[in-house]
């Protein structure tokens, strides 16, 4: 009698069991046991006590996740959902921990220079921006073969070729990482090696961030910029921090353009002497009327590259070989035509205003061997030389309201 109630007892048991899982639990699957009729999945780490509407179930320390939840995941970044952290490694069943994977679903630019990021998944759709070769994008959502990503400021479409993924945290953080700590107290001291009692160069404050050059036990060696030297900061004292290359927008990128152009120009326009032109006080005068009549409104920056405009012709086998004779060839300086030049001359002992001074001492100083338009020859108002087209030259470049080139 009693083994007939014991059969009983452990058939019930095994029937209920049974019935738990096939009917009252939403069609739960196990995420670290091998299953042939589901898709093999990543585990989950939970990061706040929550069952998510019935999505999860934790039975024997296992863990289970619904099949509408897991359906629901397609079309969601993961990475987004509170609660959970992605890991790239199952559950082990001796202490339930797992490496975890912060990466895992950033992707890395394999195009050859870059790849266009579009509003739509179609390549005739408009470009947003650009994600330059070994740029980091996370991906977002996958529709057949493009990748939604964020990256940047840009969200959008990529074709997903262009896109390297699955590739491990370490690869991550050592081929395309960029490290850079953040600083945690008041005040850091920075020195000049890994030594308590060594040399202080500098001192960083809290919340400034730095690159770093190298990262040992105790110490990082970082690069303080703004003050150009390298010294050595307790690791206690920051946050270390990995960044990635991001894509551009269209604006960011016009923005970066306008930058480089701007120092380009402040780069080919700066003060370089040459030697010395013998001239005399009639030349002086010509060359600073010139000067005044094509650019009387101008800084001494386009005063300067007009005077050089006029003695790079000098030196050049294009051109006559005197002041006077450059300046006075046909068809060169209006202003030696249309009476301009010629009243200028008769003002020029009594030159006295502030802008006329700056005429001569640009003149002067162009004699005198500064120049800083290199070889060039031509210059023109600045939106007639657009409209012709000449600011499409490799050398031009443009001071006030001046084309050079």
């Amino acid at each position: 009698m009693k083994r007939t109630i014991f059969s009983m007892l452990v058939f019930l048991s095994s029937f209920c069991t049974f019935i738990f899982f096939e009917f009252i639990l939403p069609s739960y699957l196990p995420v670290n046991r091998e299953n042939p009729k589901v898709q093999k999945i990543e585990s989950f780490s939970l990061k706040a006590i929550s069952n998510y509407y019935d999505s999860m179930a934790l039975v024997n320390q296992q863990l289970y996740l619904s099949k509408e939840y897991i359906n629901s995941l397609v079309d969601k970044n993961t990475n987004g959902i509170s609660g959970f952290n992605k890991y790239k490694s199952s559950f082990s069943d001796d202490n339930n921990k797992a490496e975890e994977s912060q990466y895992f679903n950033i992707g890395i630019s394999i195009a050859d220079t870059y790849v266009n990021i579009r509003s739509d998944a179609n390549t005739d759709s408009d470009i947003m921006g650009k994600l330059y070769r070994d740029s980091a994008a996370i991906i977002l959502d996958t529709m057949e073969d493009w990748y939604y990503i964020e990256s940047g400021s840009v969200k959008g479409y990529i074709k997903s070729k262009y896109l390297k993924t699955g590739i491990s945290d370490d690869e991550l953080i050592e081929k395309y990482g960029i490290k850079k700590i953040t600083v945690n107290a008041d005040g850091l001291n920075v020195r000049k090696k890994p030594d308590p009692d060594s040399e202080v160069v500098t001192v960083i404050y809290e919340k400034e961030s730095y690159p770093v050059i190298d990262l040992l036990d105790d110490w990082v060696k970082v690069d303080i910029t703004d003050d150009k030297v390298m010294g050595y900061v307790k690791k206690e004292y920051v946050d270390i921090l990995i960044d990635f290359n991001k894509a551009i927008s269209k604006a960011e990128e016009e923005e970066l353009k306008k930058i480089q152009e701007e120092e380009r120009i402040k780069k080919e326009t700066e003060i370089k002497y040459r030697e010395e032109v013998n001239y005399t006080e009639d030349e002086l005068k010509l060359l600073a009327c010139l000067v005044h009549s094509e650019a009387g409104n101008q800084s001494y920056e386009g005063k300067l590259a007009v005077a050089n405009v006029v003695l790079n012709r000098v030196k050049s086998s294009k051109y006559p070989n005197t002041i006077e004779k450059v300046i006075y060839q046909s068809g060169q300086f209006t202003v030696a035509t249309n009476g301009s030049l010629a009243k200028q001359l008769e003002l020029y002992d009594n030159y006295s205003s502030k802008s006329q001074l700056l005429s001569i001492k640009a003149a002067k100083a162009a004699l005198s061997g500064e120049n800083n338009i290199g070889d060039r020859l031509y210059f023109n108002e600045y939106k007639a030389a657009v409209r012709k087209g000449h600011d499409q030259k490799k050398n031009s470049v443009k001071i006030q309201d001046h084309l050079f080139w």
